[in-house]
């Protein structure tokens, strides 16, 4: 048995396919293919169960998929502690990030860390926070950066910063204090489910005696800039991050209004598996974001 094989197994559980895992890991299919049957048959078990293009694992297949990540786990471990012996702090580092934290705070913490640490590369992903959860919990990046806390006893959270949601809209007739009920009347856009910016305003809504469904909601978008462009063309108002939109309220592209009775605040986190090992660049960069002081 050797790491090849193992690496092979949990691709090919990850994916639930021979071919896809070969692609993500840049090996032919009838290598990952080979690689698995040794494996099976120095094991004398079975590790999936293969109909057609349907591939799971077996019951025998789940308890050494435990014991696999474990086993990587470890090599990891042992390489990034051999690698504390060297002072340089270089290498990749893998970061999902939700919409407004990857836009607006990403970019201020990897310019100032390029400054102490010049030999640091990053791979950058973009999406909802339940996108960023999913990705650490299956150890596909190294750290996320999200606007909302999806419990996981797996992961760890620290606040970095406070962000402020504002009512949004590009209409002359709307002034900057308004009430809750004249927002009902107004064509609203909505954020997806997943959203961090959603379900805080969701749970800030029936803190108020109200809910989603009493908006007069028009359109549901998956990004925030089709948001923006959206309130830019009076389609409708929404809830984002001031932080997100700041240039464009301040070239009066788009109008600021604080709804009276509903200040919204709320918490962006730093967030990494506690399993997973993180390599000297990675962990470099947690005690940066704890000491870094934004611009706001």
């Amino acid at each position: 048995m050797d790491f090849k094989q193992i690496e092979a197994f949990i691709n090919v559980a990850k994916y639930k396919s021979f071919s896809k895992a070969a692609e993500a890991t840049f090996l032919s299919q009838p290598t990952i293919s080979s690689h698995i049957s040794s494996l099976e048959k120095e094991l004398k078990v079975m590790l999936f169960d293969r109909n057609g293009k349907d591939i799971r694992l077996t019951e025998a297949g789940k308890l050494f998929y435990e014991y696999a990540i474990n086993l990587v786990n470890i090599r990891d471990n042992a390489i990034s502690s051999l690698s504390l012996y060297d002072n340089r702090i270089c290498g990749k580092i893998t970061i999902a990030a939700s919409t407004t934290p990857c836009r607006f705070l990403l970019p201020q913490i990897i310019e100032s860390f390029s400054k102490l640490y010049s030999e640091v590369n990053y791979d950058i992903k973009e999406g909802s926070t339940q996108y960023v959860v999913d990705q650490l919990i299956s150890f596909n990046v190294d750290l996320g950066i999200v606007g909302d806390m999806i419990d996981d006893c797996k992961l760890t959270y620290t606040n970095i910063f406070q962000d402020k949601l504002v009512l949004i809209s590009n209409f002359d007739n709307l002034n900057e204090k308004v009430d809750f009920k004249d927002i009902i009347k107004l064509p609203f856009i909505q954020r997806e489910d997943g959203s961090a910016t959603r379900h805080i305003f969701e749970k800030k809504l029936y803190e108020i005696g109200f809910n989603i469904e009493d908006l007069n909601t028009i359109i549901n978008a998956n990004s925030l800039e089709m948001v923006i462009q959206l309130v830019k063309n009076k389609i409708g108002v929404s809830i984002v991050s001031y932080y997100a939109c700041k240039d464009l309220i301040e070239a009066n592209l788009l109008r600021c209004h604080t709804i009276e009775g509903l200040d919204i605040i709320r918490p962006i986190y730093l967030v990494y598996h506690n399993k997973k090992t993180l390599s000297p660049a990675s962990r470099a960069f947690i005690e940066h974001i704890k000491n870094i002081n934004f611009v706001k």
